[in-house]
């Protein structure tokens, strides 16, 4: 019994943050088409819902039962990695729209480059190595240079218009916390990648990373709150636009 819950729960939660995110996705689209391609942070977040969570699709059909060949999704990976990193990328400047921050040149230049970095990291890592990891470096400096800080700018960017802002829509601070948790529980996610990932031989990391049912637990927390945040601020562009 104890064993058909787990099974239950590791196909539960990465299938119900897959289909939750597509269908925000196709929502947040729906509302940009509609309000005549405004607001820009629809369409971002719309894409960055799309493009998350692509990665799960072999670990749920391994826990339906799908005899899942590691190296058979080599390239798979070696795509939906980077890409769930451009999804981060959309919903950070989603949120600098949202809250009509203005980058200054130089830090647009900066953070162009390190974007940029990332991919070409991302690139080198997968797809020049066929997707095979070799080493510890891609959860190691993926997670600690890339993933955690775009997580850390969102919640940053956000405190900070929290913290200075006056007439702030109650949708659009509820928004915002809801957007700062789900990045809180995606750098809890990235460290628990690093302590699981690194305590076991590099190729065996989709093996060490299928079998870990907080993570998904997490992200589909992480996905409903996300959600929750777009919706919110989605509601306060509705009423400024009424």
């Amino acid at each position: 019994m104890t064993q058909y819950l787990a099974a239950s729960f590791s196909v539960l939660f990465p299938g119900l943050a897959f289909v939750l995110g597509l269908l925000a996705s196709m929502y947040l689209f729906a509302e940009w088409v509609r309000y005549h391609r405004r607001p820009h942070f629809s369409l971002y977040w719309a894409l960055a819902l799309f493009l998350m969570y692509w990665f799960q699709v072999p670990v749920i059909l391994s826990n339906l039962g799908k005899t899942i060949v590691q190296s058979e999704f080599n390239f798979f990976f070696a795509i939906t990695f980077p890409i769930t990193f451009v999804a981060l990328v959309f919903i950070y400047l989603g949120v600098l729209d949202a809250i009509k921050f203005q980058m200054r040149p130089i830090t647009k230049l900066l953070f162009g480059a390190w974007v940029i970095s990332a991919l070409i990291f991302f690139v080198q890592q997968f797809i020049v190595q066929d997707g095979v990891i070799q080493n510890h470096v891609l959860p190691l400096v993926g997670n600690i240079a890339f993933y955690g800080p775009i997580r850390t700018l969102i919640i940053l960017t956000l405190v900070f218009w929290l913290r200075n802002t006056k007439n702030k829509a109650l949708y659009g601070i509820l928004g915002a916390l809801a957007i700062i948790g789900e990045s809180v529980i995606g750098l809890v996610r990235n460290f628990l990648i690093i302590k699981n990932v690194i305590q076991y031989p590099p190729e065996f990391w989709y093996i060490v990373l299928s079998g870990l049912d907080i993570f998904f637990i997490l992200q589909t927390a992480s996905i409903i709150l996300l959600v929750a945040g777009f919706t919110l601020f989605t509601k306060v562009r509705k009423e400024q636009h009424n």
